[in-house]
């Protein structure tokens, strides 16, 4: 028996050409409803970079704001920049016996040592430190222009008092010149400061930046704290005896069309 030979088929030019176009079609129309949930993903996602970045940005600057000498805020540049003094720690000066005299401190003269209550930092020399009593941030009462509020001295030496009716306590002792304070502290309070604290705002480069200088001294290069700033001002409302003093940030950060706009007040501790 003869067999007859096996026909192979494969397809036509005109079929391949229809496959192409049929697939073309099926592709456009599913681009058409990937498009929208894959570019509102991507917004979202940038949406939620910028709220982080901004979000961060102010949770730094409200920590150090709080932080701040009563009555070193200050701003400047237009409401692009923002300066206060770092507050190392705080204590409460002794003002009145009992003890030696010697661990009272005096306001009639130049004095280089007295106590503090409790415990202000552990033992030892800081250099690089200044000691505030009743900063008002008005003249003749302003650590930024080394009035009589702030020491001179950048050595400090702490020690502890181990010496009935004081023991507990610790003795502050400026190393390098007495000094005598303007004013006493209604509530005998006692700051340690190191440098001036600024953050700027600016708008040409979309830049928000910090940097720590010399207290009375110009801003210097910062660090970058976040980019994409659009739009970016501070406001300070003094406080009053009846209550605190009031920081307002208002940020907006912009990235491919995408903004956002945060605004973040800080209470402000102003009393002395």
């Amino acid at each position: 028996m003869k067999l007859m030979p096996r026909q192979l088929r494969g397809f036509t030019l005109i079929e391949l050409i229809m496959v192409i176009v049929i697939t073309g079609i099926i592709a456009s129309v599913v681009g058409v409803f990937i498009r929208q949930p894959v570019e509102g993903y991507m917004d979202l996602t940038r949406r939620a970079e910028l709220v982080d970045a901004a979000e961060s940005a102010l949770r730094l600057m409200a920590r150090e704001i709080r932080r701040a000498l009563p009555n070193s805020v200050r701003i400047s540049g237009g409401g692009t920049q923002i300066e206060m003094i770092n507050t190392v720690q705080g204590a409460r000066y002794r003002g009145s016996p009992p003890g030696n005299p010697a661990n009272v401190l005096n306001f009639a003269i130049a004095d280089n040592s007295f106590n503090v209550f409790g415990q202000l930092l552990p033992t030892g020399t800081l250099s690089g430190h200044n000691l505030v009593i009743y900063n008002l941030g008005i003249a003749g009462a302003d650590a930024y222009s080394f009035d009589p509020v702030i020491s001179t001295a950048s050595n400090i030496t702490i020690t502890d008092d181990n010496t009935p009716p004081t023991a507990g306590e610790q003795t502050i002792t400026l190393d390098d010149v007495p000094h005598q304070f303007a004013f006493q502290s209604p509530r005998q309070r006692v700051f340690l400061v190191d440098t001036a604290i600024g953050y700027t705002c600016n708008l040409g480069l979309g830049t928000l930046t910090r940097d720590t200088h010399a207290i009375g001294a110009a801003f210097a290069a910062g660090a970058m704290v976040t980019r994409h700033v659009t739009a970016c001002t501070f406001t300070y409302a003094a406080g009053t005896a009846e209550r605190a003093g009031l920081v307002t940030v208002a940020l907006t950060l912009t990235d491919q069309g995408e903004s956002i706009n945060l605004l973040h007040q800080v209470h402000v501790d102003n009393v002395p």
